[in-house]
């Protein structure tokens, strides 16, 4: 059964000792027998400017070697923007050519923007054929540095912009279980409409998020190396839910989310 991780972090967490290095990633993928990860980088949610960070991050993965014959694994980019910048649109396009990337990822609440600006994002990212992720938080906003208060962005008005822009392949990166049960009845109609898992806690999580919006919105994500990936294998592999099912969620759901081959 493939297992594709829709969201790990490289670079450096600056409010604790939490490091993404390739090395790392690649151990973590072999440990958990996953083949695809989409990557991003987690200083450009803190530049004003995403560009030399996610230049950064293509670097690393166009160094990436296996020094080993055991299987490593494919990294795939899912570089950040920041709406705010005025070429955010030529960024993207430069973006699209690079035949790493499968997706663009922002964070309205980092970089300090209206949720509703991701519609214009979407339909850009569209257009070049990438999706379009959309950060809720990292964090457990009650564990903030003072110096980052952040609110989450608002589920209901991602949901919202998906509605509104059909052709777009959009995944809600970081949403709890709570934020996904208020909005089922409106994205479980959707169908350019994803979630990651990786913020999903609680008995019966996967369960339940199946039976709200459907086992083919839900997608098996990590946020390595914020949290632990094992508990994001163990959150699937122990959820009592139809095979079918499962396989949908590691893996199937994200080849379409991202038009992985």
């Amino acid at each position: 059964m493939t297992r594709i991780d829709a969201s790990a972090f490289l670079g450096r967490w600056p409010f604790r000792p939490i490091e993404g290095t390739v090395a790392g990633l690649t151990r973590m993928m072999r440990a958990n027998d996953i083949s695809h990860t989409l990557v991003s980088p987690f200083e450009g949610l803190f530049y004003a400017d995403p560009e030399p960070a996610n230049e950064e991050l293509l670097r690393q993965i166009a160094r990436r070697r296996n020094p080993s014959r055991r299987p490593a694994g494919k990294l795939w980019a899912a570089p950040i923007l920041n709406l705010r910048i005025a070429d955010w649109r030529e960024q993207v396009k430069a973006l699209a050519r690079n035949p790493q990337v499968r997706a663009v990822l922002v964070a309205p609440t980092f970089h300090g923007y209206e949720v509703s600006a991701c519609g214009e994002a979407a339909r850009v990212a569209a257009s070049h054929g990438l999706a379009l992720m959309v950060q809720v938080r990292l964090e457990d906003e009650r564990h903030h540095s003072p110096i980052l208060d952040l609110p989450a962005a608002s589920v209901k008005e991602i949901v919202s912009v998906a509605a509104s822009v059909p052709k777009a392949r959009i995944v809600i990166s970081a949403a709890r279980l709570v934020e996904v049960l208020q909005v089922a009845p409106r994205a479980s109609r959707l169908g350019n409409l994803w979630f990651g898992i990786s913020h999903f806690d609680g008995l019966e999580c996967i369960q339940r998020a199946c039976q709200a919006v459907g086992a083919k919105r839900l997608l098996f994500s990590t946020s390595w190396p914020f949290f632990y990936a094992k508990s994001g294998v163990l959150k699937v592999e122990e959820a009592e839910v139809a095979v079918p099912w499962r396989g949908a969620v590691f893996g199937d759901n994200a080849r379409r989310a991202f038009a992985l081959k």
